[in-house]
């Protein structure tokens, strides 16, 4: 029987990495005492999902301001503190080597410490998600004998969202998979017992069904018996799918939209699930029963057998008709096989 594609996932070989979408600028430099402080961002940037800056000053004890200039206001969720001290005297030190700050001039302030006897030097920030633009940093020491003295500036590092058009970022966790129901109407299984399943990377998946009009885009066929481009494609069987997401990742990756090293595929079935669930632990995931105005499905078995028909006409319907579910996937019961 040919599987159907329902939806993509990205793959995870460089997803730490590439996910955040950082680029370096400007050089850093150390000042009165020799300390130059170093930038690392971990977490995918992504709106909704959290993501570290961690900033590291070895040698001594300290004291720092970050610098957060945002290339878009609509990012301003950051938000930051007014800077207790006049930049201007800071840089006016004879010691400084004069390095530059090349953080956006609406920038803001965050004030640190690092100690190495409390935290190795090392101080992480934590932001929010946001939804446009990009966020440019740089980190500046001040010497603890010199208050006023710059002990160095950092390189700066800019970060962008990682946007992937209509595909939604799901985070990695674990989670309970099958079901301890007995088989028969309306569990037609076998899809027990019930086991832990660790998703250990996060990804991303189709907010909806691949459509007929966006495989036809990029295959140019479409192999579906009910017709519509909004509806989504079926009637594929498992390699053609697979060869679909190949054919899709080297023209997005070519265009920019995809980062290197990145793929789209099929998800596990493992993943889908976990997709489908969105952090419930019922049947389904709206709860214990299925009705027909929940999803595109031929009949019902709840309240309880037998079959009740729901009455639809037969196919499919153009996706994102049916709410989506906790996560904003839609369709993820009924419609495609």
């Amino acid at each position: 029987m040919p599987h159907t594609l329902a939806a993509l996932a990205l793959a995870v070989p460089l997803l730490a990495t590439a996910a955040s979408a950082q680029t370096l600028f400007g050089t850093g430099c150390a000042g009165a005492s020799g300390v130059t402080p170093t930038l690392t961002v971990s977490g995918v940037v992504e709106s909704g999902a959290t993501w570290t800056l961690e900033v590291t000053a070895p040698g001594g004890l300290g004291l720092g301001y970050l610098l957060i200039g945002l290339s878009n206001t609509s990012a301003s969720a950051l938000g930051g503190l007014s800077l207790p001290l006049d930049l201007g005297v800071l840089f006016s030190d004879p010691l400084w080597s004069g390095c530059s700050l090349n953080v956006d001039p609406s920038y803001a302030i965050q004030p640190f410490a690092f100690d190495p006897t409390q935290n190795g030097g090392a101080v992480a920030f934590t932001f929010p998600g946001f939804d446009a633009g990009t966020v440019h940093m740089q980190a500046i020491t001040i010497d603890a004998d010199f208050v006023a003295r710059i002990a160095g500036v950092s390189q700066g590092v800019a970060v962008r969202r990682t946007a992937l058009a209509g595909m939604v970022m799901v985070p990695a966790a674990s989670f309970q998979m099958g079901s301890s129901a007995a088989s028969g109407a309306p569990y037609f299984g076998p899809i027990g017992p019930v086991h832990t399943v660790d998703i250990s990377y996060p990804f991303w998946i189709g907010r909806y069904e691949v459509t007929q009009a966006e495989y036809q885009l990029v295959m140019g066929t479409n192999p579906s018996l009910n017709l519509g481009p909004d509806r989504p494609v079926e009637g594929l069987a498992w390699q053609t799918a697979r060869d679909y997401c190949a054919a899709l990742t080297v023209i997005e990756t070519l265009g920019g939209a995809v980062p290197p090293g990145y793929e789209y595929r099929l998800p596990t079935e493992a993943e889908w699930e976990y997709a489908c669930r969105a952090g419930t632990t019922t049947e389904y995931n709206i709860g214990t029963q299925l009705l027909c105005a929940d999803a595109r499905i031929s009949g019902t078995y709840h309240p309880a057998p037998p079959l009740t028909p729901c009455g639809h006409p037969p196919g499919t319907v153009d996706v994102g008709g049916y709410a989506p579910n906790a996560w904003g996937l839609f369709e993820m019961h009924g419609n495609v096989w």
